[in-house]
């Protein structure tokens, strides 16, 4: 989807530049005015469209402009984060569809060692998604990909996730897995795995929530920011704005961002 989109905007006259990190979203006289790289180069712009966390905005990542376009997020309001392993292996047992959901035999106890404790679950629910897998449950390799998901606390940003606690919660995974009759022939060389320190260095402002603000409530996806921020000429987009995180909810976001973008213009040319 993102090189369909990077494709279709060049194809309209957009220019694509990667890497370029943005070390700060200027404003004058209370209105947007570009941003400053990294390497201390100016854009000068009428218009900014943020996707990155609102989190990293309100914790002034993005300079103390940016700042009062949204709300803070506080730690009490992240949504969870995640420890997951990337793999490729042979399975046996039971046949696995591309989504599957194994879950934990206390789950009580799963989100007690996340809210109270904030540290991974010993007895986790798992999600995998079998990636080769076709409407028929077949796998097309024999060295399948699977990406396994564990639930974790948001608190990357102040608790080092070692080793050791990876250790224990991919033992924990695996035997759940195995519970169910999902054996999977796994090799240290041929996985990788990610923990609430790594989202957290990876999505900066966040401690590693991969939702933006917790779901909790029947009023939690109206409590997200929309596309127009506090600060006039600053849009907002993706998984942490409304209507929410996942790839579907990510583009309506997009959507509504650029609608609202066009729309402030005609009314500023009139």
């Amino acid at each position: 989807i993102a090189l369909v989109l990077a494709n279709r905007a060049v194809a309209k006259g957009a220019t694509m530049r990667y890497g370029a990190h943005v070390a700060e979203i200027r404003t004058q006289r209370g209105k947007v005015s570009g941003v400053v790289l990294e390497s201390g180069e100016v854009i000068a712009a009428d218009v900014v469209i943020s996707n990155a966390d609102v989190a990293a905005l309100s914790a002034g990542l993005f300079g103390d402009n940016a700042r009062q376009a949204t709300p803070r997020v506080s730690a009490q309001q992240r949504s969870l984060s995640a420890f997951t392993l990337a793999l490729t292996a042979k399975t046996a047992g039971l046949a696995l569809h591309r989504h599957n959901v194994f879950f934990s035999n206390d789950y009580k106890h799963e989100f007690a060692d996340i809210a109270n404790h904030a540290r991974l679950p010993q007895s986790p629910t798992v999600y995998v998604c079998a990636q080769d897998r076709d409407d028929a449950s077949v796998a097309s390799v024999e060295q399948e990909r699977l990406f396994c998901i564990v639930n974790a606390p948001a608190t990357g940003d102040t608790h080092v996730f070692t080793d050791a606690e990876s250790d224990r919660c991919q033992d924990a995974t695996f035997a759940l897995l195995n519970q169910h009759g999902l054996q999977i022939e796994h090799d240290a060389s041929t996985t990788r795995r990610s923990t609430p320190t790594d989202f957290a260095h990876r999505f900066p402002g966040t401690g590693g929530a991969l939702y933006g603000r917790a779901p909790h409530g029947w009023m939690s996806s109206f409590q997200r920011p929309s596309a127009k921020s506090k600060v006039p000429g600053l849009y907002l987009t993706g998984g942490s704005t409304h209507p929410g995180p996942g790839i579907a909810m990510a583009a309506l976001s997009g959507q509504m961002a650029a609608t609202q973008v066009l729309k402030d213009l005609a009314l500023t040319d009139k």
